[in-house]
């Protein structure tokens, strides 16, 4: 069984980094809703809430950190993790999704407290491996913001069959 225990990170006293609760589900309904229309990708709005109100539900779905600034609550950023079994590596890999950060809030930092604070409860956990993203080909600034936060480039491809 997976479980997660989570604090509330402070990021150099500018941001709270904390586990999603159902009380942020409409927030990042919409930020998913507007991440998916900057990415040219199928918008479902009636699908939205429920979607991303699963895993704020149950944990073995993913789980969403969301950023605010510190000593206030409106959120600013989100990113969603996924885990995937790795059997060669005896541990989980981390996949990171539905990343946003709000346009008044870019190139701030906050997506940066978010990754470091992922790779410390990845740390924290213990049987975590690896912690991936997903980029798209054309998405030349997430590119260069993964490689400077010292990501690495796999040179995969990722196929996809929709049901």
């Amino acid at each position: 069984m997976l479980r997660i225990e989570f604090k509330n990170f402070v990021m150099d006293n500018k941001f709270t980094i904390r586990l999603a609760g159902i009380e942020d589900a409409q927030k990042l309904a919409e930020f998913c809703e507007l991440l998916r229309e900057s990415l040219e990708m199928p918008v479902q709005p009636e699908k939205l809430l429920s979607g991303v109100s699963a895993p704020i539900k149950d944990l073995s779905k993913g789980m969403y950190l969301v950023a605010t600034e510190t000593h206030k609550s409106e959120l600013i950023g989100c990113l969603m993790i996924t885990y995937e079994w790795d059997p060669g590596n005896n541990a989980f890999t981390w996949w990171i999704q539905e990343v946003f950060v709000d346009s008044n809030w870019r190139r701030k930092g906050v997506f940066q407290a978010l990754y470091k604070h992922t790779i410390k409860m990845a740390k924290d956990k213990g049987n975590v491996c690896t912690i991936k993203i997903h980029v798209n080909d054309n998405n030349l600034n997430a590119q260069k913001t993964y490689k400077r936060i010292g990501m690495t480039d796999t040179s995969n491809f990722m196929y996809e069959f929709i049901l």
